[in-house]
């Protein structure tokens, strides 16, 4: 791994099988949208079982047709929040209502500025909504982490909401070492979970070897 990037707060999945398997597809140039959308979905199902293993949970009793057992539950008192950066994060936003059908979904509009690859927020529904966002759990979804720029804007409008740090996770398939390493030094309690992190960032700013444009892609807009 890259010599900047902190081991301890990311999660890579590139060793396995399901991710290694439709990752091959998804680097395809050649693989239609219809099979970019699936294997979309098949990494994203790994993806999101790990971002949401450790949510936080609260024992409860349930009666079995044999007898009253304990068992454990999502705490409800926890809000929930999947916030997909437009448009790409799109792809796995009603996937991980699958898995958290209790969450709230917030979307977050950032573009990149072509010449300055710096980010531009244009889109923010965080701030229309009633949470106690001291409390909430975020899942921040966004294909690709290249520069990094636009997911430490985007954590810091969560944070300027009163989310915590430490209960963000970044969920993404590509990942840059400079972009992990950007993000870390900027949010370094911030858990990066991915599918595989490239050799680099080209001259425009886009991983190598990469995937090309995932939103393109995906909506078959290319």
């Amino acid at each position: 791994m890259h010599a900047n990037i902190v081991q301890s707060s990311v999660l890579n999945l590139n060793h396995h099988a399901v991710v290694s398997h439709a990752l091959a597809s998804i680097r395809n140039e050649n693989t239609p949208p219809a099979l970019f959308r699936l294997a979309m979905r098949q990494v994203g199902h790994v993806l999101l079982s790990h971002a949401t293993e450790d949510l936080p949970r609260v024992e409860a009793r349930v009666k079995t047709p044999l007898e009253e057992t304990s068992v454990l539950v999502r705490n409800a008192d926890i809000p929930l929040l999947i916030v997909p950066i437009l448009r790409a994060g799109l792809a796995w936003a009603d996937l991980a209502l699958e898995w958290l059908p209790e969450a709230s979904v917030c979307h977050l509009g950032m573009a990149r500025n072509e010449e300055t690859l710096e980010p531009i927020t244009y889109y923010n529904k965080l701030s229309t909504n009633p949470f106690d966002y001291s409390k909430a759990h975020v899942l921040l979804l966004d294909p690709m982490l290249a520069t990094g720029g636009s997911a430490v804007a985007a954590i810091e409008v969560l944070k300027s909401q009163g989310v915590k740090e430490e209960n963000i996770q970044f969920v993404c398939l590509l990942a840059s070492p400079e972009g992990v390493a950007h993000l870390q030094g900027h949010l370094p309690l911030v858990k990066i979970i991915t599918a595989g992190i490239d050799s680099h960032l080209n001259e425009k700013g886009y991983i190598v070897p990469g995937l090309g444009d995932a939103g393109d892609r995906t909506f078959g807009t290319l």
